[in-house]
């Protein structure tokens, strides 16, 4: 398949904040999704961006059949690394990456991936020593 990368713009906000929350909907998680377009929009177009992403544009042949593109994010510039995290029950979406080349670093080097959130989050910042 053909496809061109490049750099998003504010106005593809939309469709990643649309597409941020279809693959919630997927993973059985739309009450997780914390962040509105406008968020992205200030937060990664800012003059100090938080983030950038990147857009692969596909041809119309490789759309879907609503005509919504694909997009991939990677949080730095030069990516060297793409890691993704994948829900126990996702069975088909780990078995694709694996056949692309993705190696599952769960078995290989037994990471766990932790979070802070909410008021566990405010309450690590408070704690955090002052300059």
């Amino acid at each position: 398949m053909k496809f061109k990368v490049r750099a998003a713009r504010k106005e593809d906000c939309k469709d990643i904040s649309r597409m941020i929350m279809e693959l919630a909907v997927y993973e059985k998680m739309p009450d997780q999704v914390k962040i509105s377009h406008e968020e992205l929009e200030r937060d990664g177009f800012s003059p100090n961006p938080f983030y950038e992403c990147l857009i692969a544009e596909v041809p119309d042949e490789h759309k879907t059949k609503d005509g919504k593109r694909s997009a991939f994010q990677w949080v730095e510039k030069q990516c060297v690394r793409l890691q993704l995290s994948v829900l126990e029950w996702n069975k088909p979406s780990l078995d694709f990456y694996v056949s692309k080349g993705a190696e599952d670093l769960t078995a290989k080097e037994g990471w766990h991936f932790l979070r802070f959130d909410g008021q566990t989050l405010d309450t690590l910042a408070k704690e955090a020593p002052k300059d």
